[in-house]
């Protein structure tokens, strides 16, 4: 008899999930949240995420169908153009694409709402970074080569493990897609980084597996290098934990239990692991990314304690002229 491989435990109601699209009254807002310290402005083109991360953060009980249903802000470029149009300031913080969703979630390859602002952007001279999992921002790669001065691209990867990532975060592009994708951005000279998020204790923390990510993200042309241990709340750790015994992770499971709540480290709703497994973590994270050439450190930090240092010389200053701004100013 052959042998049944169970299936993942299934998170979502829907496969694929609805799309609606609404009009917004404002597009750009200030970082809030964790970010808040930061300065800087955000703006999400979409409200949900199709990539399903079991993990993801985003989820909560105001927006509970995170997984199954789209909102495409149809309006954001115009409304974007029109808050850039009067801006009573003389100067302009950078803008996150997006602190909420993927902006390059497979949706956009039909609305194509990032592009749009991308290039209001642009039109107004506004630096930019974007963090994605997708490979679907390589249409745009003329788009974001072109202003290579004044905007940075990260890629949050979980793991070099392709098997385990379609498992955990079953709709993103596989790293080897994505390591592709890295490339030809970086051979164009645009700013490339990889987050390395979330590390998950006793899932995808193997050490030679995170050696041989941050070895092929940085031959791939990544300069810059993050990582974040997994954060928990209650939802995250339902899906986490169902996801992990259905695949018979129980270990994982029982790991992750002791590590979060038998000594429990909170802070603004969030479960953390123990602070010495973070520190030991990340400092493996930093010590191979200088091994192989690379820098450590991102223009955005988490949370306080939360393990993400910043470059010294690296960041996108909420307080530059826009009309003047460069990005290679503070890389380079």
């Amino acid at each position: 008899m052959a042998k049944v491989i169970p299936e993942p435990h299934k998170w979502w109601q829907r496969r694929i999930p609805l799309v609606e699209e609404k009009r917004c009254k404002t597009f750009l807002h200030g970082l809030s949240g964790e970010y808040k310290d930061e300065g800087g402005l955000t703006a999400n083109p979409y409200i949900g995420c199709a990539h399903r991360c079991c993990y993801c953060y985003a989820t909560y009980e105001w927006v509970p169908e995170f997984y199954d249903k789209i909102v495409v802000k149809q309006n954001a470029p115009q409304v974007l153009e029109a808050q850039l149009r009067m801006w009573k300031g003389k100067y302009i913080e950078p803008v996150f694409l997006a602190s909420a969703t993927d902006s390059y979630q497979p949706q956009e390859g039909r609305s194509r709402i990032t592009r749009k602002c991308v290039e209001v952007l642009q039109k107004y001279n506004v630096p930019y970074y974007i963090f994605t999992k997708s490979g679907t921002i390589l249409r745009d790669l003329e788009l974001h080569a072109a202003y290579k001065d004044k905007c940075m691209l990260f890629w949050s990867i979980s793991t070099i493990d392709d098997s385990l990532k379609k498992i955990i975060e079953p709709n993103v592009t596989p790293t080897r897609s994505l390591l592709k994708v890295i490339n030809k951005f970086s051979e164009r000279g645009v700013q490339t980084a990889v987050n390395i998020i979330p590390i998950i204790p006793g899932l995808t923390d193997d050490r030679i597996k995170l050696d041989a990510l941050i070895k092929e993200s940085a031959e791939a042309g990544a300069r810059y290098f993050t990582a974040g241990v997994l954060r928990l709340r209650g939802d995250i750790w339902s899906r986490m934990k169902m996801l992990l015994e259905s695949i018979g992770r129980y270990d994982a499971a029982r790991l992750m239990q002791a590590f979060y709540y038998s000594k429990p480290i909170t802070e603004q709703g969030y479960y953390y692991a123990p602070k010495s497994y973070r520190e030991e973590i990340i400092q493996f994270v930093e010590t191979k990314v200088k091994e192989h050439g690379a820098r450590f450190g991102i223009p955005i930090s988490d949370s306080p304690d939360l393990d993400s240092p910043q470059c010294s010389d690296f960041v996108l200053h909420p307080k530059e002229k826009f009309e003047e701004a460069s990005l290679l100013s503070f890389v380079q």
